[in-house]
């Protein structure tokens, strides 16, 4: 089924969804009922801050409803028409919208309470949405009496791929163009200084050796970039890691994951996008933000679908006339392609084995174990809105990097050949 933001109107009961994972805008529940509509999908639900819901028959929460609704569909519109050429129908899941009410909403955040993060805990799903997406499922259990396999789902967030190439650092941030926005970042996320060995720029190398040693540093600090999921549910060690102790056939899973990064061609697609999209940084497109906002070419309102069609289509022309003058892209452009570029580096792979051998199998050549399911989620565009924000965060990254690292020989370098 392709995706479709036609609204259709299923009965949902509350007690036949369970929680599966959530980030920060959406929580993932999946569906354990007997309507054969609805076997193999999942609910994303839309969070919002907790008490923001609390009059639903207001006008002002009908204004929302009907803002999300058309979101929702821009979403799956910008999936269909700007997120699938680029990385291929084949790795884009069907998604669809489904009627939800505030009863269902609400029973179903009571449902899930116990099992949310307590670090999640100042959001909840939102009782206003009057629409969901219902995406096919990519995390769920094996049958219980089915002792010899596993269902294993490995998601993980490439993040940036490749280093900046773009002539707009300032000279204090140069060091964006020798070290990835993910190590970088590791001095900011962990203060003691006990940072992550981990490397995008390994693990999409296209060497098959140290993709394998940096899904080994991977899984020695997931955090929420690296998530395994064995029959629903996301398994981590005593020590917080991936490991033998919580994965069957650990080092199995680890090579074969290696073999995909190497040759699926979603994560080839997805690093030229990133190699293409770098015309422009935060530290050039905030002044022209600003700007198109004085000016009125942009607004507070977040863009539309033909805005982002629009801003597409431009980005493909300019790049296959082989245009390099950036002084003749409009502020409005800049904009739209930064956060193309975000919402690209934000996405999340899921790769789903049904068939992977229980710990107790010993000769794992005896299942077929090596078959797959991969797709992309979590593309929905990043708000303009949060460009402040995001310079904040680029400059305050940067500086917490190089107080920690002031000298640029105890600086390790990212390797991208």
């Amino acid at each position: 089924m392709p995706i479709s933001k036609e609204l259709v109107d299923i009965p949902l009961v509350p007690g036949d969804w369970d929680y599966i994972e959530e980030g920060i805008e959406n929580v993932i529940v999946s569906y354990h009922g007997n309507d054969p509509e609805l076997q193999g999908w999942v609910l994303r639900l839309t969070k919002c801050d907790v008490g923001a819901d609390a009059d639903v028959d207001s006008h002002e929460a009908s204004l929302f409803r009907n803002k999300e609704l058309q979101r929702k569909q821009d979403a799956l519109e910008f999936a269909a028409n700007i997120v699938s050429p680029i990385v291929g129908d084949e790795y884009v899941l069907p998604q669809r919208l489904v009627t939800v009410t505030s009863e269902f909403l609400l029973q179903v955040r009571k449902n899930i309470e116990s099992r949310r993060p307590k670090n999640r805990l100042a959001k909840y799903i939102d009782s206003r949405q009057s629409a969901s997406m219902l995406t096919k499922e990519m995390i769920s259990r094996t049958p219980a009496n089915d002792k010899g396999r596993h269902s294993v789902t490995v998601e993980l967030k490439p993040k940036c791929m490749t280093l900046p190439r773009s002539e707009f650092s300032a000279p204090e941030s140069s060091v964006k163009h020798r070290v990835c926005w993910y190590c970088l970042n590791q001095y900011t996320l962990h203060k003691d200084g006990n940072v992550s060995k981990f490397c995008p720029l390994e693990l999409f190398s296209g060497d098959r050796d140290r993709i394998a040693r940096s899904l080994d540093h991977f899984a020695q600090s997931p955090y929420n970039n690296f998530v395994i999921f064995v029959d629903g549910r996301s398994v981590v060690d005593e020590q917080g890691e991936i490991s033998d102790k919580c994965v069957p056939h650990w080092d199995l899973l680890r090579d074969t994951v290696a073999d995909i990064v190497q040759k699926e061609e979603l994560f080839s697609r997805l690093q030229l996008i990133q190699r293409e999209l770098d015309s422009f940084n935060i530290e050039s497109v905030l002044p022209k933000y600003q700007h198109a906002l004085e000016t009125g070419v942009l607004t507070t309102e977040e863009p539309g679908i033909g805005a982002w069609l629009e801003a597409y289509a431009e980005f493909r022309r300019r790049l296959d006339s082989g245009s390099i003058d950036k002084s003749m892209v409009s502020d409005c452009q800049a904009v739209l392609e930064l956060i193309l570029a975000t919402t690209l580096r934000d996405v999340s792979v899921l790769i789903k084995f049904d068939n992977w051998p229980a710990r107790s199998v010993t000769d794992t050549g005896s299942l077929d174990y090596s078959q797959y399911t991969i797709g992309v989620v979590d593309h929905d565009p990043k708000k303009l809105s949060n460009i402040p924000k995001y310079h904040r965060l680029d400059r305050d990254i940067v500086a917490t990097y190089l107080r920690h690292n002031p000298d640029e020989a105890d600086q390790r370098p990212c390797r991208e050949e």
